[in-house]
């Protein structure tokens, strides 16, 4: 990883007091549902993101909900966690997409559908992993925000989104610009923070789930997410079949696999 990445991460500041405080709220044995809502209270523009999401199509409800205990008790503390986090990561950084060809909504819509998929597929195969692997998959792709302000500050926005716009490998092309992909950028992100080492791993490895070892089955998931679902060709044919090649490859039962993608491709 290039010297000024790694400067760059180890100056990010502290993740904000909201989310510390969240995490020791929902960590606790008996959580306090009233406890949790006056701490995300504190940010209005966190308790409009959750708001936001409940709302969403991927929920397909019948009508609207607009009080934050609702929320809560429909998508449950594992599904805030994750908006609570990638709010807060969020919010430390100037966040300008430019470079990916696309805008900041569109990379959070984009995520979401990452996150979807992963929920959908794997409550068919393996249920147990469904809570960990859909937060990684909602926040894998956040080392792309470092990625982006690197290109713009070398000022090689037009010749990164070039490649970008062409290509079906969008790590390869990261690694052909600044030597590291988003999956081990968002590792070193959330390793420098001490998140749980499970969930470093897993998405440190992701881009080259290959080398995963004790989160092998867990790194290829997240990277066939994000090849079906790349931030370039979201649920493009041509990014769908790469993912079920990989999948084929890999020994990865593929019906589930498709049936997950199709159903994403009703309420995307």
């Amino acid at each position: 990883m290039r010297d000024e990445i790694i400067r760059k991460i180890r100056s990010l500041p502290p993740l904000p007091k909201t989310i510390e405080e969240f995490e020791q709220a929902v960590s606790k044995e008996d959580v306090d549902l009233n406890e949790v809502v006056t701490i995300l209270q504190k940010d209005p523009m966190l308790v409009a993101d959750i708001l936001k999401h409940v709302n969403s199509p991927f929920y397909g409800l019948r009508e609207k909900i607009e009080d934050l205990d609702r929320a809560l008790s429909y998508l449950g503390l594992q599904e805030v966690r994750s908006i609570v986090m990638q709010h807060s990561i969020k919010k430390l950084f100037n966040i300008d997409m430019e470079p990916y060809g696309i805008t900041a909504e569109q990379f959070a819509h984009i995520s979401q559908m990452q996150s979807k998929l992963m929920e959908v597929w794997y409550k068919k195969i393996n249920p147990a992993k469904v809570r960990f692997l859909k937060l990684a998959a909602f926040l894998q792709e956040l080392g792309k925000i470092v990625i982006a302000d690197v290109i713009i500050q070398e000022d090689m926005v037009y010749p990164f989104r070039s490649e970008i716009e062409m290509t079906n490998d969008i790590a390869h092309v990261e690694k052909s610009f600044i030597g590291s992909s988003t999956a081990e950028i968002t590792g070193a992100m959330f390793e420098y923070w001490g998140f749980e080492k499970d969930l470093v791993e897993a998405i440190s490895y992701a881009d080259d789930y290959e080398k995963a070892d004790d989160f092998f089955e867990e790194s290829l998931a997240l990277h066939l997410v994000k090849r079906a679902v790349p931030v370039n060709k979201p649920l493009h044919d041509i990014s769908i079949t790469i993912a079920k090649n990989i999948a084929q490859k890999n020994g990865v039962e593929i019906t589930s696999f498709e049936e997950a993608i199709e159903a994403l491709k009703a309420i995307a």
